[in-house]
Formats: C-alpha cells, structure tokens, sequence
C-alpha cells in the first residue's frame, strides 16, 4: 500500500511529466556566453517534461513560432533573453489571441542586458535555481499595461530615456551590454534637447519634457525608483516638467540613496490608470520594456485587465 507521503511524490512526478514546454533563446539578445547555461536548463527540463528548443536571430523566426503557439497545447513558454524578448513574447501572443488561462505560466531564464524581471522574481543565474523555479508551481500574477495597441509589464519611458534606447545599436548591445547604455546616456546628457510633451491624466494637464510611466519597482539596472512591483496592481508615472542635467544628476543621486524619485518635488508622481500624451505635432520616442517603440505622435497609457502567470 502507498504511504500518503508516496502519493504526494507520485502526483509531483506525474504532474511534472506531463509538462509541455516551449523554451525559445534571443540569440540576439546576448554574446553567445549564455548559450551553454540555457542548453544545461533545457537537458534539465526534459528529464521529466517534453520541451521544444528555438533559438531565434529575428523577429520574423519569432513571430512565426508565436503565430502557431496556440495549436501546440504548450503548458509553459520559458522565454531566455532580456526583459524586451518577454514583452515582445507576450505582445505576439496577444496578437494572435492567445488566451492566458489560469494554468499557463511564463517562466524567464536571464539571458539580456538589464534583466529587471531577473530581480521581480528573485532568481539567480545558477542552473539549479533557475530549473527549480521553471519546473515548480509557484506563480504571481501580473497585470499588463495597455500603451496604444501594444502592452508593456515592466516600464514606458516617453522622450528623453527613449532616444538614448533608439540611439543604440543592436550589434553594439550584444557585445558592449550595460556600458552602451553608460555611453549614450552620457551623449545624451551632454547634448540634451527635449521637446515639450502635453501629459493630461485626471483631468489635469502639464508640459512635460519626459514621462516615465512604470510597473516596476526598478530602472536602469537592478536600481530602485519606489517600493511597488509587477505583482501589486499599480502603475506609478512620472512626469518631469523641466528635464535639465543638473536636475538630471539630482534624479540618480535619489534612485541611488533613497531608491524613491518621488522625493523630488518638481517631478509630478501619479497614479493615475490613464495617462495621454501628445506631441505637439512632433514624433514622441519611446521605449518599452527597454526596447525601442518607434515614435508616436500620440500616446495613451492604459492599466489593463490583462494578466501572465509568471513563475516564481
């Protein structure tokens, strides 16, 4: 007779076994030195799962495979890449009405440049760690933000960080990583010049210069801005009348001591679930995720119902 305890073990081997996964690699997204530890995850993964391996170099490999997602009855999508392979993950999902139920779970192998989701889910890169999490079911839920047609689930940056992401080469990224952003950050401070964007939320109004609407408790690195996260529900904007270097200093001297941009009475702190913004006629930059979103003449910021499962 079966202890009670044998039960629980045969139950977990089953369950495990019986998972599908979809396991796709941003080759695009790092050097190529992630590549061994991804392969060691995935050997990891099909000892008691069925999983199949993509390793994308475009967009066009990356839509095709989202375009039949939905028919392979895949149990999880674990997404290796940077935080912008997730979010562009769950956008083609989305576009090709893809439902997120209750029992599909995202999980994430940090494979990019910043990793921000690295930090929500409080994993690490070692093998062991990362197949514990993949395999368990242990999920939070995430509400996704609507930003025109598209959706974002960690941070919209709306002008002045958004040229500096427009302003980086892809090939650079991959092989310079973090120091491209120090490179063209510095650049763009030197050569500051924003245009004055219409924000209206509320039923107010304001001139701003860059806006920074976030889900996440983190920016630029693993660096905090306030004490919310993916998982709370909220959406913290920020709106920066006057964008100059000297204010702009005094913004990382408050993200790097107090991790708290709200402590900066001249940046307008909002939690409002929507947000307008216009241009003036002219092309707003923006970024997504940490990834470019073309220019925009007009941009609507919208909290969603939307939810992903993502494990942790």
């Amino acid at each position: 007779m079966l202890s009670h305890g044998n039960v629980k073990d045969l139950l977990k081997f089953n369950y495990e076994k019986i998972m599908h996964y979809c396991l796709i690699y941003n080759l695009n997204s790092s050097s190529g030195k992630k590549l061994k530890l991804i392969n060691k995850i995935c050997e990891k993964l099909k000892i008691n799962n069925t999983v199949d391996y993509f390793k994308t170099k475009s967009e066009k490999e990356a839509k095709n495979i989202f375009l039949k997602f939905k028919n392979k009855n895949y149990d999880r999508l674990i997404v290796a890449g940077g935080d912008g392979s997730v979010s562009f993950a769950i956008n083609e999902l989305i576009k090709n009405d893809f439902v997120f139920n209750d029992n599909f779970k995202i999980g994430y192998i940090p494979a990019g440049t910043a990793n921000l989701l690295q930090a929500e889910l409080s994993i690490t890169k070692k093998v062991d760690n990362i197949c514990d999490v993949l395999t368990s079911n242990n999920y939070k839920q995430s509400n996704l933000i609507k930003i025109n047609k598209n959706y974002f689930f960690l941070m919209a940056g709306i002008g002045w960080d958004a040229k500096i992401v427009h302003s980086i080469d892809t090939r650079l990224k991959k092989i310079l990583g973090k120091i491209i952003f120090g490179l063209k950050g510095f650049q763009h401070f030197l050569f500051m010049n924003n245009n004055k964007l219409n924000v209206s939320f509320d039923g107010q109004k304001h001139k701003a210069d860059w806006i920074l609407s976030s889900n996440t408790k983190y920016y630029a690195g693993h660096h905090k801005i306030n004490q919310s996260n993916i998982f709370d529900g909220k959406l913290v904007t920020y709106v920066f009348k006057d964008l100059t270097r000297l204010k702009l200093i005094y913004y990382i001297f408050l993200i790097i001591i107090y991790g708290d941009l709200s402590r900066n009475k001249s940046v307008i702190t909002t939690y409002s679930k929507n947000i307008h913004i216009d241009g003036n006629n002219f092309e707003i930059p923006v970024q997504i995720d940490g990834d470019n979103f073309g220019c925009h003449k007009h941009i609507d910021i919208e909290f969603s119902e939307k939810k992903v499962n993502f494990l942790v």
